[in-house]
């Protein structure tokens, strides 16, 4: 177990008092087994949620601390457990283990892989761009009617809050952004027909576990088109390529391999403008929720490539920056500008007809599947 002082001290997370106290009042005895336990914290957002990592024996298990009742996601876990989405293979997510409602925890299986950012980051764009492919496969046949609207109405409410927090910090950046909102408004797609999305499909939260991808934190899911995640996985690997400039090359094949294999899935034009939307709220990650004074360094590229994605085709840009951020012009140059026409990475038009998903043929990493 940790010490007291390795623990975040977070009031509004009544699961860190109950970890400090007896760690079986969080997770049932059953599941800790007799042997010993170390817990590590992976992540805090403090006011908000706390994950940890926790190992007794040979198990790994995932405990969530909530500040809000987490009971939707857990319903939404179970749901899809009765699905065949939390199985021992293929595309899965992580099967649900126990819930503490007053304690607002959830207790699940850990999911043991590298995530999409770190095989873009390790170079291997192509399997990364083929494993968010098979999930959002998957995720299409499945019908699961739950969780709230998540389409233009929600995606729209999002950009206006992150326009005005980069207008806060950045008088310049804000009026870009504004102007590629306003272009958001006037273009909202249609929206085709609705079912489950993740709603924060960062590449980070997809998982490579060898023989499929998982997909964690569900906690923003709800009711929406294809495109609002595969928009939101685009907008992270065009971050990706921003913030790490040995990873732009892998970042591109990411892209080209993830549009190519979801070619009669998602719509080209709807992607876009949900690409567009989540580039915005990207580019102002940390300054919505107060835990961040100063805009990301990559905020400048992320809202020019939103501002062109939103625009209506061969418009000219409405806005200009004073002078191109450094060291992002070059980057942004070649792997975020480009221009509307028919290419295999963006094409143009209407969708195509619906193909059948590639990895049914040829399993993920392009073999015949077992």
């Amino acid at each position: 177990m940790p010490s007291t002082a390795e623990l975040p001290d977070d009031p509004r997370l009544p699961a860190l008092a109950a970890i400090r106290d007896r760690l079986g009042q969080v997770i049932p005895e059953r599941e800790l087994g007799d042997g010993p336990v170390e817990i590590r914290l992976c992540n805090h957002v403090p006011g908000s949620r706390a994950t940890f990592e926790v190992r007794t024996g040979e198990r790994r298990l995932a405990l969530k601390a909530y500040a809000e009742d987490p009971t939707p996601e857990a319903e939404l876990y179970r749901h899809l457990a009765r699905v065949g989405l939390a199985g021992v293979s293929s595309a899965r997510v992580p099967r649900l283990l126990a819930v503490h409602p007053t304690l607002r925890v959830l207790v699940m299986e850990w999911l043991d892989g590298p995530s999409l950012s770190q095989l873009v980051r390790r170079g291997d764009g192509e399997r990364a761009g083929r494993l968010a492919a098979s999930w959002l496969w998957h995720a299409s046949r499945r019908r699961v009617k739950r969780g709230p609207p998540c389409g233009t109405g929600r995606l729209l409410y999002q950009v206006g809050v992150s326009v005005a927090a980069l207008g806060a910090s950045d008088r310049d950046l804000g009026a870009a952004a504004k102007v590629a909102a306003k272009s958001l408004v006037r273009s909202q797609p249609r929206e085709r027909s609705v079912g489950l999305v993740h709603g924060t499909l960062y590449a980070r939260h997809i998982l490579d576990l060898g023989d499929g991808p998982g997909v964690i934190d569900w906690q923003q899911f709800g009711q929406g088109p294809v495109e609002v995640d595969a928009g939101m996985f685009l907008a992270t690997i065009s971050r990706l390529a921003l913030r790490h400039s040995d990873a732009a090359g892998a970042a591109a094949r990411a892209e080209e391999t993830f549009v190519s294999r979801t070619r009669g899935l998602v719509d080209p034009l709807a992607l876009d403008w949900y690409r567009a939307a989540g580039l915005l709220h990207l580019a102002a990650s940390g300054l919505k929720t107060g835990l961040k004074r100063f805009v990301p360094p990559e905020a400048h590229a992320l809202v020019a490539e939103a501002a062109r994605r939103a625009a209506p085709a061969g418009a000219a840009p409405a806005f200009v920056f004073p002078e191109t951020p450094r060291p992002f012009a070059r980057i942004r140059s070649a792997f975020t500008i480009r221009s509307r026409t028919p290419s295999l990475v963006h094409p143009v038009g209407p969708a195509a007809t619906t193909q059948p998903d590639p990895d049914k043929a040829r399993g993920i990493g392009g073999t015949k599947p077992r």
